[in-house]
């Protein structure tokens, strides 16, 4: 458990607390940059930028968007905006450039600041809004450009800014999905909801000062801001930091910097078993366990993986609108369940007709409780909350009379490629634009990389034909690279249920046979 035991306390407390107690020691470290940040130099650049933010007019609330890579200047906008009681909104530029202007559209912000080492510039994706943009180099700079953010911040005091009070039902965050339709939703994440995510997480995984955690997930996932961005500058801990995951140096970033925590997810994990590396934890001294989520992990996996390498692996089930909503205790893992329900949330198993599902019968998981996110930000004025009784998440799932989840399926109709969401819609949908096309459906299928993988299915108009060269071409005009399907199947017709509903059953099956016939693997 955390130092403050579960009563809210903001991160401009947080912060401070942290640069008095651990000033010297080594907060970030950033591989790709081969750079450091101690807690005490975060503490006062961040001050900086809110007196910043108070100089620019910013209030409570007001939404600041960044858009930049995994980066210690990322991180600086991510405590800083918090700290100040702004509203951050991280955005990732991988995804595709119509989300990226749809977002900017819905959330408005007052400000937009983005990294200099970014691509391309941004700037033309935010057009027609009125938010003023700031480009930014390194924090430490010798000698930044005179419109860098870091150059205007060397303007303003490293002090605290006097009066700033964060509420716990302010709005912290406005985090992006991928979405389970074309056009994904901003989660309104509250301040006490991010602080009671953090700070479960740090309590189920007991993260103290000693531990460092590596992570390689983009800070816009909701997954590491509530797995090691936030438990990290709870607890202490040192956060290594990179861009993305790496097969060729994950093992020796985890021993070069004594990771004590790795996270893991399911892709990872299967690229690690499908090119394995000659190591095994008695190489590892410092590493206590590795974590997976985002995504099931298949029980042969997991198993598969810790007698290859000797490395634990503690499952956790969480999401965007809850935080983690089960874990596993390092010290009392059950194989083949993402663990007993988080510290400050409320996980319930449901029947249809909304009664606890007694240990061992299959229900809905619904969530309630502190940690749960307020609503989805449909528009810039029109907020969807969420239903405080409780928060329907989709997934299937039982409980065993320990009380820990195993999850069984999932209602929502997406696929989980690599632990990212893609939308089965949003495929179909670019597929249908094509002329020649009378339907198209979109599945996803087993996958030993990624967990699973988007296969589409499509019927032809009468007298045309088409081939799974020109569909793949069409997508690729219009999908992000990750969003591509992995075959395109031509078939007469798609196969349908009596309601006139596609019968996903049949076309898994159908897939099955072709992948078969073309000596693939499912």
């Amino acid at each position: 458990m955390t130092p403050y035991r579960g009563v809210f306390t903001d991160f401009n407390t947080i912060l401070a607390d942290k640069a008095r107690r651990l000033g010297d020691k080594v907060y970030i470290e950033s591989v790709d940059q081969g750079k450091r940040i101690t807690f005490d130099q975060l503490n006062r650049v961040t001050n900086r930028l809110a007196h910043f933010l108070r100089a620019r007019g910013i209030k409570a609330n007001d939404r600041v968007s960044v858009l930049a890579e995994n980066s210690i200047e990322a991180l600086i906008i991510f405590f800083g905006v918090q700290r100040y009681g702004a509203t951050l909104n991280a955005i990732n530029l991988e995804i595709r450039e119509k989300n990226v202007r749809q977002i900017l559209q819905d959330v408005r912000p007052k400000l937009a600041l983005w990294s200099r080492d970014l691509p391309s510039d941004p700037r033309p994706l935010g057009e027609g809004g009125a938010a003023p943009w700031i480009a930014f180099g390194a924090w430490d700079a010798e000698r930044p450009s005179k419109d860098d953010l870091f150059a205007l911040l060397a303007e303003f005091p490293d002090s605290p800014v006097p009066g700033i009070a964060v509420r716990k039902d302010g709005l912290c965050f406005v985090n992006y999905t991928s979405g389970t339709t074309d056009r994904p939703k901003g989660v309104l994440v509250t301040h006490d909801a991010y602080f009671c995510q953090s700070e479960s997480t740090v309590d189920r995984l007991e993260i103290t000062e000693a531990d460092t955690i590596l992570d390689y997930r983009h800070f816009s996932w909701s997954s590491p801001q509530i797995a090691s961005i936030g438990p990290s500058i709870q607890a202490g801990a040192t956060l290594v930091f990179a861009r993305r995951f790496s097969q060729s140096h994950f093992f020796d970033w985890i021993k070069n910097h004594r990771v004590t925590v790795a996270i893991g997810i399911p892709t990872a994990i299967n690229m690690l078993l499908s090119r394995p590396v000659p190591i095994t934890k008695a190489e590892l001294p410092h590493l206590r366990f590795m974590t997976s989520s985002t995504a099931p992990l298949p029980l042969e996996k997991h198993r598969e993986f810790e007698a290859r390498y000797g490395i634990p692996i503690v499952q956790l089930m969480g999401s965007t609108e809850s935080g983690f909503m089960a874990g596993n205790h390092p010290a009392r893992r059950k194989h083949g369940s993402v663990g007993p329900p988080m510290r400050h949330v409320n996980t319930r198993i449901l029947d249809e007709s909304g009664n606890e599902c007694p240990p061992g019968q299959e229900g809905e998981v619904v969530v309630s409780g502190r940690q749960v996110s307020l609503g989805n930000l449909l528009d810039a004025n029109t907020v969807q909350e969420f239903p405080k009784e409780g928060l329907r998440m989709g997934d299937l799932a039982y409980r065993d009379p320990d009380g820990y989840i195993f999850v069984t399926g999932r209602k929502k109709d997406i696929i989980i490629k690599g632990g990212v969401n893609i939308a089965a819609m949003e495929i179909t949908n670019v597929l249908l634009q094509y002329p020649t096309l009378a339907e198209a459906a979109t599945i996803g299928v087993p996958d030993e990389i990624y967990g699973e993988a988007v296969v589409s299915f499509v019927a032809p108009r009468a007298g045309q034909t088409v081939t799974e060269e020109s569909l793949q071409a069409q997508c690729r005009t219009k999908l992000a690279e990750f969003k591509l399907p992995k075959a395109i199947v031509v078939l007469e017709s798609i196969p349908k249920n009596a309601n006139g509903k596609v019968a996903k059953d049949e076309l898994l099956k159908l897939w099955q046979d072709h992948a078969g016939l073309r000596g693939g693997r499912t």
